[in-house]
């Protein structure tokens, strides 16, 4: 997510803090903001959110801000939620505060977990498998497989009535003395104290943001290079399918079958989903590089440092856009009650710090199976055989080291029944 801000709010030295609107308190560990939190919504929200674009960061954000006493609204360019056609993958790192916000029975009711992860070459024999239902005991959650139409139909379930605007495609933001103002392509305009981009990779706000540092001549000049797509994938989902001739669509969990093909050099990833229908991916890497840059969309998100899309089937991109909403949120709620810009900065300065470590070990993980998976040769046999020979004990160092299960701190709190322990979230 991209935000964007613009303040000229005085200072007050008599500002409320949100510790003192509750008697329920506890202490944080945090030293960038206030260190004190509280359980329960603001009495009064310190400033309004404009969130561009209903997905899944999006909803999500609106909901943590909903719960928090945060304004906000919602502008998303489409007139209605998209028809089924996805799937989102949600894992313990996200489940766990979905479950702290009382929708984890209502996802499940949509969602089917994995089971294991089976890898075959072009001939159809097998490379190996992998178990992934050791994720429950270790880690408090199995990884689950989620329509995504389904999913954001839950979120928006959760919100008041008006609060995501369809139809509004943005054109323009203009930073003003008190914040930020938007224009639609229908003439709607709306302003609000800051801005964030949640309207994907061709994001309005992320351009607009791209404009603004290059005339302060504050954008990178590795930000200014155009995005290079390094893959190819089309996605879909089967009609419910005849249970005598697909009975693995009927089991309680889903079996992710993975075929590398050989020429050409494309993959096939299949994976039941619940009301017995399949989703299914081609995938594989562009066989002439020129071919995926794209120079109508820059890089840049709030400051230098900006992270790279997750490719579609790798299931990390609703996961890490969900923790993007609750580490911002939390942020959110710790302004003082008249923020001034300085306070903005601080916040998403902090909220930059916690976040693009995290994102970047999954970055590099995920780009790193993607690869290895739709590599072609007898050496990338040979490696595929290799990570899927390893022992569990090898295999589960590196999803220990993505394990962070943060929760919405003004909420209370829902047991880690994973017996691994998690890194330190600092979710603040």
């Amino acid at each position: 997510m991209a935000p964007s801000f613009n303040s000229s709010h005085s200072s007050n030295n008599s500002r409320q803090s949100p510790a003192s609107q509750s008697q329920t308190t506890f202490s944080s560990t945090s030293s960038d903001v206030a260190s004190i939190h509280t359980f329960g919504p603001r009495e009064k929200s310190p400033c309004k959110v404009l969130i561009v674009g209903a997905g899944v960061g999006g909803l999500m954000l609106a909901l943590c801000l909903e719960r928090a006493g945060i304004d906000y609204i919602i502008l998303e360019r489409t007139q209605q939620l998209p028809v089924p056609k996805s799937t989102i993958q949600l894992g313990p790192n996200t489940l766990r505060a979905i479950e702290q916000l009382g929708l984890l029975d209502e996802v499940m009711q949509v969602a089917k977990p994995v089971s294991t992860l089976t890898l075959m070459k072009h001939n159809m024999t097998v490379t190996g498998r992998m178990d992934c239902l050791f994720t429950k005991e270790r880690y408090g959650h199995y990884s689950c497989i989620v329509q995504r139409s389904e999913f954001l139909r839950i979120l928006i379930s959760h919100l008041p009535q008006g609060k995501v605007l369809w139809g509004k495609y943005v054109l323009e933001i203009v930073n003003g003395d008190a914040g930020v103002q938007v224009r639609c392509s229908n003439g709607y305009i709306e302003e609000a104290d800051i801005i964030i981009g949640a309207d994907g990779a061709y994001s309005a706000v992320r351009q607009n943001i791209y404009r603004t540092m290059k005339t302060k001549n504050l954008l990178p000049k590795s930000d200014e290079e155009p995005l290079k797509h390094t893959l190819n994938a089309i996605i879909g989902v089967t009609q419910p399918l005849d249970r005598s001739r697909f009975p693995a669509a009927y089991e309680q969990f889903s079996e992710i079958t993975v075929v590398v093909g050989k020429d050409p050099l494309y993959s096939l990833w299949l994976s039941p989903i619940v009301n017995n229908r399949v989703i299914w991916f081609v995938s594989g890497e562009l066989l002439k590089p020129a071919e995926g840059e794209n120079t109508n969309f820059k890089q840049s998100e709030f400051g230098p440092e900006a992270v790279d899309a997750f490719p579609p089937f790798s299931g990390q991109g609703a996961e890490q856009a969900i923790m993007d909403a609750i580490y911002l949120a939390n942020h959110l709620y710790r302004l003082d009650e008249n923020p001034v810009h300085e306070d903005y900065v601080k916040i998403f300065e902090s909220y930059q710090r916690r976040r693009s470590p995290l994102v970047k070990s999954a970055d590099q993980m995920t780009h790193s199976m993607t690869h290895l998976m739709n590599s072609q040769g007898f050496s990338a046999d040979v490696k595929r055989k290799l990570m899927f020979a390893l022992p569990d004990w090898v295999k589960n160092v590196g999803v220990d080291k993505m394990q962070v299960r943060p929760l919405l701190d003004y909420l209370a709190p829902v047991d880690d029944k994973g017996k691994k322990s998690v890194i330190s979230s600092n979710a603040m």
